[in-house]
C-alpha cells in the first residue's frame, strides 16, 4: 500500500512576468518602464514582475519503507497565470502565502494518506475550504451619537441653525424610517476584513493535483496520461495533439519560428499596446496577418497549413466601442487577409461580468454564421471555472474555448473540461499560460494525450523553441513508453 509520508513546499520561479494587462491597455508603457511603475490591478505591485510559483512535493512510502530516504517524490507546480486579477481570475500567486496556505491546510490533510484513486485524491483538493479574509468598505460609526436627528444640525450655542431651519420642513415629511441619503453618503468610510471559508486559491488546487497525479502514476507503473484515460474510461492514449505557440510581443521573429517548426497554430499576438500593435482601427494588426500569411507561404511551402490564431485581448470592443456590427466588419476584413487559411480571433472583446460577456460573443457568432463567415471565435476571459466553461457551451457563445489550466484548479476539472467541449462539438483549446513552469507544462502534455483536445498550447514562457520542444517532446515520449510496454 502506497501512502503519502511527507509533503513538501519549496519556493519556484515561473518561466514569464505576471502583467498588468488593464493598465498597459490604458496607457501603454515601454518594457523598461514596466518593471518599475505600480499597478492598477489589485494584487500586483508593478506592472510587470516576474512570476512566483511553488513546487510542491509528496514522499511516497509503503508498509516496508517508512523512512523517506530513497523513497520517490511526485511534484507539482503551483503557479497562476499572466494576467491575474481581472475577469474574474484569482489575484497573482505570492510564494509566502501558498507556502502558509500549504503547511496549514494541504499538509495535514494528505499525510498519511494511501494513495488512491486520482479522481477522489483530486476532489480532496479541489473541496479542500480554508478560511480567507476579504476588506469590504462600511460606513464608519460616528463617534458620538447625537441625542436627537436634529443635535448634528445645531449651532454651537444650541439654537437652531441656519440649514436646520431650511431643512426641517423636508425632514418633517420624510416617511418615518428613511435615511437622509445625503447625509449617508457623506459618511466617512473604513474598510472591514470579512472572514470566510473559500476554496484554496486556483494555483495551488492546480500544483498540487498535479503533484497526486503523478504520485497516482508512480504508484501502479503507470504514466499520468494512462492514469486519466484509465480513471475516466477513454481510449488508452495512441496520438499526438497538435500543438499552439504564442509569440508574445516579439510577433515576426517569434512567428518565423513557429513556421520553420510547422506547428499546427500560431502565432496568439500579443496585444498589450494597442495604439502599436493594433493601430487605428486595427489597421497595424491587419498589415502584421499579410505579413504573416506571406510569410508561412515562403518558409512552409505549399504542404504547410496551419491555422492562423490571433488573441486580439478585447482590443476590438475597445477600438469599436463594443459595437458588434464594426467588429463584425473587422473580422470580415481580417478574414479575407488570411485566406485560404483558417482563422481564429481569441477574445474579440471583454466585458465586465460572465453573463455580458457571453451574450456578446453569442450575438457576434451569430452574426458571423448569418454572414456565412468562416472566421471561428475564441472564448478566453471570464471562461474560468469548470462552470464558467459549461455556460459558454450551453449559449454556443464561441467555437472554441480556452480552457486555461491554472484558472481551473484541480487537474481533473481540465479534463471534464475537455471533454464537455468535445462532447458539445466545441473546439477545446487546452492552453495555459507563458508564467507557467517545464513540470507544469509535462503534466499539461500528459492531460492532452488522455483527453484529446483540438489543440495544446505550448509553454512555458515566450522563447517558442523551449516551450514547443517541452510539450512536443513529453508528448513522445509518453506514447513510446506506452506502445514499448503493451506493443498491440
Amino acid at each position: 500500500m502506497t501512502k503519502i509520508t511527507k509533503v513538501l513546499a519549496v519556493p519556484a520561479t515561473g518561466a514569464y512576468y505576471t502583467t498588468d494587462l488593464a493598465a498597459l491597455q490604458a496607457n501603454p508603457l515601454p518594457l523598461a518602464e514596466q518593471y518599475t511603475v505600480r499597478a492598477e490591478t489589485p494584487g500586483l505591485r508593478y506592472v510587470r514582475e516576474v512570476a512566483e510559483a511553488v513546487s510542491v512535493g509528496l514522499i511516497l512510502g509503503d508498509d516496508s519503507r517508512e523512512s523517506s530516504l530513497g523513497a520517490p517524490v511526485a511534484w507539482g507546480d503551483c503557479v497562476g497565470v499572466a494576467y491575474a486579477g481581472i475577469s474574474g481570475r484569482d489575484p497573482v500567486l505570492r510564494i509566502a502565502d501558498a507556502l502558509s496556505t500549504i503547511r496549514r491546510h494541504v499538509e495535514p490533510l494528505l499525510t498519511g494518506r494511501e494513495v488512491t484513486s486520482f479522481r477522489e485524491m483530486a476532489d480532496a483538493i479541489d473541496t479542500l475550504t480554508a478560511p480567507s479574509a476579504t476588506k469590504v468598505r462600511v460606513p464608519a460609526r460616528p463617534n458620538k451619537e447625537p441625542e436627537s436627528p436634529d443635535e448634528s444640525d445645531r449651532s454651537p450655542n444650541g439654537a437652531l441653525s441656519r440649514r436646520d431651519l431650511l431643512t426641517a420642513p423636508f425632514r418633517m415629511l420624510r416617511p418615518e424610517g428613511t435615511e437622509d441619503r445625503s447625509a449617508k453618503d457623506k459618511q466617512p468610510r473604513s474598510e472591514k476584513q470579512v472572514i470566510a471559508e473559500r476554496p484554496l486559491p486556483t494555483a495551488i488546487r492546480y500544483g498540487v493535483s498535479q503533484a497526486l497525479l503523478k504520485a497516482v502514476a508512480q504508484a501502479r507503473h503507470l504514466t499520468m496520461a494512462e492514469v486519466i484515460a484509465d480513471e475516466w474510461n477513454l481510449p488508452e492514449p495512441g496520438r499526438l495533439v497538435p500543438i499552439h505557440a504564442q509569440s508574445g510581443g516579439d510577433r515576426r521573429k517569434n512567428a518565423d519560428k513557429m513556421i520553420v517548426r510547422r506547428v499546427s497554430s500560431l502565432p496568439h499576438a500579443l496585444v498589450e499596446d494597442i495604439p502599436r500593435q493594433f493601430g487605428e482601427d486595427g489597421e497595424a494588426l491587419m498589415q502584421y496577418v499579410r505579413w504573416l500569411k506571406e510569410r508561412i507561404e515562403q518558409l512552409g511551402g505549399s504542404n504547410y497549413r496551419p491555422t492562423i490564431h490571433i488573441d486580439v485581448h478585447g482590443a476590438l470592443g475597445r477600438i469599436y466601442d463594443n459595437q458588434l456590427g464594426r467588429i463584425l466588419g473587422y473580422l470580415y476584413r481580417l478574414e479575407s487577409s488570411v485566406q485560404p487559411y483558417t482563422l481564429r480571433v481569441e477574445s474579440p472583446i471583454i466585458m465586465d461580468t460572465r453573463a455580458a460577456q457571453i451574450q456578446q460573443l453569442k450575438t457576434l457568432r451569430e452574426y458571423v454564421q448569418f454572414r456565412n463567415m468562416a472566421v471561428q471565435l475564441v472564448a478566453d476571459e471570464w471562461a474560468n471555472t469548470l462552470e464558467d466553461i459549461r455556460a459558454f457551451i450551453d449559449a454556443r457563445a464561441a467555437d472554441m474555448i480556452q480552457i486555461k489550466m491554472p484558472d481551473l484548479g484541480a487537474l481533473s476539472n481540465t479534463v471534464e473540461a475537455v471533454l464537455a467541449c468535445r462532447q458539445a462539438g466545441i473546439g477545446a483549446f487546452l492552453g495555459g499560460s507563458c508564467v507557467e513552469t517545464d513540470l507544469s507544462a509535462r503534466v499539461a502534455a500528459h492531460v492532452a494525450l488522455a483527453t484529446q483536445p483540438t489543440m495544446v498550447m505550448a509553454r512555458p514562457g515566450m522563447g517558442v523553441d523551449e516551450a514547443i520542444s517541452i510539450v512536443q517532446n513529453e508528448m513522445m515520449r509518453t506514447l513510446v513508453s506506452i506502445k514499448a510496454r503493451d506493443p498491440r
